[in-house]
């Protein structure tokens, strides 16, 4: 490709990208651009994810809240097999992440098995 053509390329695909999904490229946080894209996954998984699922992939999924990770227990039951789930967030009774008052860390499931 000629790089006069480059620029516009690009240009094009990112203003399609942020079309079809407006948490891509128009979003200057990448912690909730990269939350975006985790639930897209989780979701709404591309034929490319699926394929590489059924191979025995399995996607670790960080920082989700209990709320988003129950929705996708129940709605994507068939490929719950290849997920994994970490530092799940606590939620109070309205759906919002719970923050410590000292910290103002959100407040994360235990890994431990005795909790």
């Amino acid at each position: 490709m000629k790089p006069a053509l480059i620029f516009p390329v690009v240009a094009m695909a990112a203003s399609l990208l942020s079309v079809a999904n407006p948490g891509i490229g128009m979003d200057l946080d990448p912690d909730k651009a990269l939350h975006d894209w985790r639930m897209q996954r989780l979701m709404a998984p591309t034929p490319r994810d699926l394929e590489k699922e059924r191979k025995g992939s399995v996607y670790i999924y960080d920082g989700l809240t209990e709320r988003e990770v129950d929705a996708a227990l129940e709605t994507q039951f068939a490929r719950i097999q290849n997920m994994m789930f970490v530092g799940t967030v606590k939620t109070d009774a309205r759906g919002e992440p719970l923050q410590d008052a000292e910290s103002a860390k959100y407040v994360q499931e235990s890994g431990d098995c005795g909790n």
